[in-house]
């Protein structure tokens, strides 16, 4: 099969065009060239920006794609503009989020839950359910996969979410809890991501289907993945939390940039039998395997070894002293 993989440079990508390889597939990869892998097999490099009609329009006339296995499109303009310049693709995979769903109390959450979005997540969610909207509107008779997916974690994470703990344990740094810190989070560990949506590319069937896709048996709350972190690295953390919400300030909205912990104090989990149904879910890892990869990782790349309080952590800190000192 011809596929074509928009993104797949770094972190899951790398990986998913590499499972494709395996598969046996012809995997073209667009991309901007900011960085170029050494995959391990042959791998058709084109470059290009999305956000250019004539670089789409250059992409569409190099080959005649079976399917499509969308990394990158973060907004409703980039699917519909890759949509209208491959309108003929068989199959389509889009890489989702759990973030487009509208929160329900009771957990987990199916596919078939109505959409949000939760201001919690801003733009990004506002963004990516008008991704999801565009590929069922201009395919309705073609099928088409969106496989949604919790929070990401692997060695090298391009977002700190493990190094931003383990850090704080190594050097004996206070962790703050936003809320109580007992909130359920669901992950994916990035191998079983990378799995899940080349798999993806296989599937067979017609119309617009959802998938969500985690790891399985690994869920913990905020304050469980800081005691798994230091469970890794041998070492007590000293954790505290904090109130202010969910994002720990009584933020509408989340950042996972300016933050005072990765997560926020909200659960979210999906349910994953439809997934496991169709083969898309890798056997059981242990949520500990997971860190300790990324813990090995951190202390190879001692660059990664630097780090500095978010200005939320200074804000939250500062906020904490000032209503110890009127005590």
């Amino acid at each position: 099969m011809k596929v074509l993989v928009m993104g797949g440079t770094r972190f899951v990508g790398v990986l998913v065009v590499r499972h494709l390889l395996d598969a046996g597939h012809e995997v073209t990869v667009f991309h901007r060239g900011s960085r170029e892998p050494e995959w391990i097999g042959e791998v058709r490099s084109i470059l290009g920006d999305r956000n250019k009609a004539d670089d789409l329009a250059r992409l569409a006339a190099t080959d005649r794609f079976d399917s499509v296995l969308d990394l990158s499109a973060y907004t409703g303009e980039q699917t519909a503009s890759l949509l209208a310049a491959l309108p003929e693709v068989d199959r389509w995979v889009h890489c989702s989020t759990v973030n487009v769903v509208r929160p329900d109390p009771l957990i987990p959450w199916p596919e078939d839950i109505e959409y949000g979005p939760h201001p919690l997540w801003g733009n990004y969610a506002v963004d990516k359910i008008a991704c999801e909207r565009a590929i069922s509107t201009a395919r309705a008779e073609l099928h088409s996969v969106v496989v949604r997916l919790p929070l990401v974690l692997g060695p090298l994470n391009f977002i700190a979410r493990e190094e931003f703990v383990l850090n704080r344990i190594l050097d004996g740094a206070q962790i703050l809890l936003p809320g109580d810190g007992q909130a359920v989070h669901q992950y994916i560990y990035r191998d079983h991501a990378a799995e899940a949506l080349a798999r993806a590319v296989e599937l067979t069937g017609s119309g617009f289907d959802v998938y969500n896709v985690a790891s399985k048996r690994c869920n913990t709350s905020l304050q469980g993945f800081v005691d798994v972190c230091a469970e890794v690295v041998g070492r007590s953390a000293d954790t505290r939390t904090v109130g202010g919400g969910p994002t720990g300030e009584d933020r509408d909205t989340f950042n996972n940039v300016d933050c005072v912990f990765p997560f926020s104090n909200e659960n979210t989990i999906l349910a994953i039998d439809k997934a496991e149904r169709a083969g898309l879910l890798s056997p059981f890892l242990d949520i500990r395997e997971m860190i300790s990869a990324a813990y090995q990782a951190l202390l190879e790349n001692p660059e990664r070894r630097k780090w500095e309080r978010t200005p939320a952590e200074t804000r939250v800190l500062a906020r904490l002293e000032n209503t110890g000192a009127r005590r």
